[in-house]
């Protein structure tokens, strides 16, 4: 869906049309627009890009919908890529991508249908007060908007995290669930390195005097995205040591689980193995001293009984039991 509008005065309008739009741009009687474009606007890019002089490049990444959180540097634009993230039910990391062409006086934005675009406005329009520092007020709230969704996801996979760890040392826990929940988690901070690492570099570049973005006035606000965008990355790092911890645990669990049963086994196959010998000793086929008589009987039962006890007073002795 198509979206003009236009800064003027400190006042935002809307146009209803790109060639209205372009004419209000040419007209110089505004201080900066913004076009909002989805992926099914293409016609419209491509027209866009003809009267605007955007570059084939620059177009082509904007409609491929696998490209990393970047900044380039065209002869007329530069060309930002962010990446919104949401965290689905499943603990799986969903990415919505937004392209925005930087020009002088006119922000082109392309994004995928699930972007948080209606949030993005909403920021904007509650800080108003920016509007006369330029385009820069457009980029920094799409900025603020990604890297905040950043953090709100972070949070969200951390308390996944802990209710794992807890979940780890459960007598009860489903050991299957345990590692496809942290399998699953780290796939999804993964998810998060790839967005917030990349950003890193866009922000410091946005933020350099030679970009003309973050302008005077703007400089604090893009400052305080600067410190998200590292806490993020940090944060998402951290997590992903976190899960390995854990995954490493679940494992080092198993092992001892499964030591404690071959004791049990081993203490159990001894205990009936030493009655095992006593019958077959006192059952051979051949005569013996005492062979048929009642106090040989005896004596192979009090030693079944002695022995048995015996040996499972010390393997519970030795907590193998």
């Amino acid at each position: 869906m198509e979206r003009f509008r236009v800064y003027s005065d400190g006042r935002q309008q809307t146009v209803d049309s790109a060639a209205d739009f372009l004419a209000r741009m040419r007209s110089d009687s505004i201080d900066f627009g913004w076009i909002d474009l989805t992926l099914d606007d293409t016609e419209t890019l491509s027209r866009l890009a003809d009267e605007l002089d955007l570059h084939q490049l620059a177009v082509e990444d904007a409609l491929n919908t696998h490209e990393r959180p970047k900044i380039s540097r065209f002869s007329t634009h530069l060309l930002m890529t962010l990446s919104a993230t949401r965290l689905e039910p499943s603990h799986e990391v969903q990415l919505a991508r937004c392209t925005t062409f930087l020009l002088p006086k006119l922000v082109v934005t392309v994004h995928e249908d699930d972007f948080p675009m209606a949030e993005v406005i909403a920021r904007l329009e509650a800080n108003d007060d920016l509007i006369s520092c330029g385009t820069g007020y457009i980029v920094w709230g799409l900025l603020d908007c990604v890297v905040d969704g950043h953090v709100d996801v972070l949070a969200e996979v951390s308390d996944h995290t802990d209710e794992l760890t807890a979940l780890m040392f459960d007598d009860a826990r489903a050991t299957f669930e345990v590692q496809k929940t942290a399998f699953v988690l780290r796939r999804s901070v993964q998810r998060m390195q790839h967005v917030t690492l990349p950003l890193r570099e866009v922000v410091n570049t946005l933020l350099r005097s030679d970009s003309r973005v973050a302008v005077r006035g703007l400089e604090p606000y893009f400052s305080d995205v600067y410190d998200h965008t590292l806490h993020s990355a940090e944060w998402a790092e951290g997590l992903r040591d976190q899960i390995s911890m854990i995954l490493e645990t679940n494992v080092a669990l198993q092992g001892n689980q499964m030591n404690e049963v071959m004791k049990k086994v081993t203490s159990w196959a001894a205990i009936i193995a030493v009655p095992t010998a006593i019958t077959g000793y006192f059952g051979q086929n051949v005569e013996f001293p005492g062979f048929g008589s009642v106090e040989t009987w005896w004596v192979s039962n009090v030693l079944l009984v002695v022995m048995g006890v015996g040996l499972y007073w010390l393997f519970k002795r030795s907590n193998w039991l």
